[in-house]
């Protein structure tokens, strides 16, 4: 089996890499700065030359505020590039999986968002990825689409992945509140990914841990398993803020984006374990849990 992963130096990408190495799958991988995948027939070049079973797309322009002030970026590299590669790979036989985001949706719902939910992004980036997705879809209706959410892990330039270091160093941490989601520890994701993938899984699925959380209940949640292994924990205080008042947040976010998982478990026949169970195995990978 043979998987290419674009995107391969992002955090997803990086995890995705090694767990299909792990399962003993030849892998192509290709960072931004090796192919962009939004160059005119860059699809069809690499797909010809290569022959892969799969592509798997974790390329992604993903901070919101940057995609607000360059809008053509995002929409070509966050919708119009995904459709070229899922028609390129519909015409070669090859599966196609894109990987997506809680952000198409607008938070306004009071229960997790089922896969079939509507879609009514907030943000530039949601907007795009939003319709990165009908445009996969309709340029090749046996891809595969996974949502994920609040991604974490080792060499993560997300908040979450840098928690614990921050936690370590700052006597009080300030994050953003009013926000309830899901997230996702990125070892797992790329577990879900490739067995979505491997059982033929088709359209949209979810793949996050299970539970919801706010980045304070995450926080507080790391203390403590940080403090339960004797490690260093200088944060002696957590302020929520107002999203409008951090410097640099101006791209709407939904305030409610837990994603329902509950398809994904029936499919892949397990349950999927929680994000803090996702958390303890990153801490443990960082070296901030006994293993």
């Amino acid at each position: 089996m043979k998987v290419l992963i674009l995107g391969a130096g992002g955090l997803t990408g990086r995890y995705l890499v090694k767990e299909a190495g792990r399962r003993g799958m030849e892998v192509i991988a290709f960072p931004h700065a090796q192919l962009d995948i939004t160059q005119a027939d860059s699809a069809r070049t690499v797909l010809e030359k290569m022959k892969p079973d799969w592509v798997v797309n974790a390329a992604a322009f993903t901070r919101l505020e940057d995609c607000e002030v360059n809008p053509l970026q995002s929409r070509d590299i966050n919708a119009r590039a995904p459709a070229e590669w899922a028609k390129e790979c519909g015409k070669s036989g090859v599966r196609f999986i894109h990987l997506s985001t809680d952000y198409v949706f607008d938070g306004k719902k009071n229960s997790a968002y089922l896969p079939s939910d509507p879609v009514s992004p907030l943000s530039r980036y949601g907007k795009d990825k939003a319709e990165g997705e009908r445009q996969v879809m309709r340029a090749n209706p046996d891809a595969l689409i996974v949502r994920l959410a609040w991604i974490f892990g080792h060499g993560g330039k997300t908040f979450m992945s840098q928690l614990p270091a921050i936690l370590a160093d700052k006597d009080v941490v300030e994050l953003a509140g009013g926000r309830t989601g899901s997230c996702t520890y990125a070892g797992e994701a790329a577990r879900m990914i490739l067995d979505l993938a491997a059982r033929g899984a088709r359209e949209i699925h979810h793949a996050v841990g299970a539970g919801q959380v706010t980045w304070k209940i995450f926080a507080e949640k790391t203390i403590e398993r940080m403090r339960n292994q004797n490690r260093r924990v200088v944060c002696r205080e957590i302020r929520e803020l107002s999203p409008e008042s951090i410097p640099g947040l101006h791209a709407s976010r939904p305030p409610f984006s837990v994603l329902d998982i509950s398809m994904t478990e029936m499919f892949l026949g397990r349950k999927i374990p929680s994000w803090e169970q996702g958390l303890e195995e990153y801490l443990t990978e960082i070296g901030l849990s006994r293993i």
